[in-house]
């Protein structure tokens, strides 16, 4: 006789989990490689996306661990054994989930930040950054303590608080969070001096981040499902499932900001922050050439850093501009004999606070 092929989870699982671990990847290194290879340079958020995908790799192999274990099949074929090396692997990934989301939520956040001077944008942005971190330790401490010592992570058996609570809390802060970035992104382009069809372009790389959003409410409707659930191992499956894509579409939202196309529009905006370096350009309008050359700190030598780092605040920029007629430069005629006026006119910046 054929054995009984019994119903399971684990392979729909273990190809999402490391499906959706590839696009992290993937999306990280292509922000750092884009982000290097026009500035020369990487930035803290550039390192928070890194410690992002970190806590996600690790939360993928845990969760791969979990499934080897057991994780999606029925729970009453699985000895004790495999239930506790199932629910430990789970118990890590949790917390590794807190860390890689609360990453990658400060490095969009610190890259929004970076986009504008404005004294009333940077206290939004710490604020938020302030809400983000305490969210991540409570969330973190509470999943290390869910059940009563020594046996902390043993769900099934042990004595622990109501799971579906903690699910609950932890959603909807992260939710709250998450808008709080959406609304951040959103105040910064309001008062970009562009054109509609501009605003609408560059907000719409921050209204993406409305997905995550999506995919946190299926973790809590799923996790509401499981509650008082006889099968855990196996109605589970939904809310790991809905976890490993709320996690790699926030590294993916947050990275996605730092791609080419949109660095492009936001240095055509005039989005920057000061202390850019862009080298002299010559532009010629009605045969007269100008040199331009920007990026002067007061006493200092021009500067090295690019547009999405901030600015001190004793930071002054020189444009300094030189005209002169160009006409015939090269000729032999009289006309290139003649002695040229040349003029040169020096505007300077100075970073202003915003209210």
């Amino acid at each position: 006789m054929k054995p009984e092929l019994r119903e399971t989870w684990t392979p729909a699982i273990n190809v999402l989990t490391w499906f959706m671990l590839v696009t992290s990847i993937l999306s990280v290194f292509t922000r750092l490689g884009t982000k290097y290879w026009i500035f020369r340079k990487l930035t803290v958020d550039d390192v928070l996306s890194i410690a992002a995908l970190m806590a996600c790799v690790g939360q993928s192999i845990a969760v791969s661990l979990a499934t080897e274990a057991g994780l999606g099949q029925h729970f009453l074929p699985l000895d004790s054994s495999d239930l506790k090396n199932m629910m430990k692997s789970q118990y890590t990934a949790n917390m590794l989930f807190v860390i890689s989301m609360c990453c990658s939520k400060l490095a969009l956040m610190m890259f929004i930040r970076n986009l504008s001077p404005a004294s009333l944008d940077r206290q939004f942005a710490l604020g938020l950054g302030i809400f983000i971190v305490v969210w991540a330790i409570t969330g973190v401490f509470t999943a290390a303590f869910q059940c009563h010592v020594p046996a902390t992570w043993d769900y099934i058996n042990g004595k622990c608080f109501d799971l579906v609570a903690w699910w609950n809390y932890l959603g909807a802060t992260n939710i709250l969070s998450e808008g709080g970035i959406i609304v951040q992104a959103l105040l910064v382009i309001i008062r970009v001096q562009a054109d509609i069809h501009k605003k609408i372009v560059l907000s719409s790389v921050f209204l993406f981040r409305v997905v995550v959003v999506i995919a946190i409410i299926c973790q809590l409707a799923y996790a509401k499902d499981t509650k008082g659930s006889d099968d855990p191992t196996w109605d589970t499956w939904t809310v790991v499932v809905s976890t490993q894509m709320t996690q790699a579409l926030s590294i993916v939202t947050a990275c996605s900001p730092q791609f080419k196309p949109f660095l492009d529009s936001l240095r055509s905006s005039g989005m920057s922050l000061g202390g850019t370096s862009y080298g002299s350009r010559q532009r010629t309008y009605a045969g007269t050439t100008y040199k331009v050359s920007r990026g002067h700190r007061t006493g200092d030598t021009p500067s090295e850093t690019h547009e999405l780092v901030t600015m001190p605040g004793d930071t002054v920029n020189q444009t300094i501009v030189t005209s002169s007629p160009d006409c015939d430069a090269e000729s032999q005629t009289s006309q290139s004999r003649i002695i040229r006026e040349v003029r040169t006119w020096t505007v300077t910046e100075t970073r202003r606070d915003y209210g």
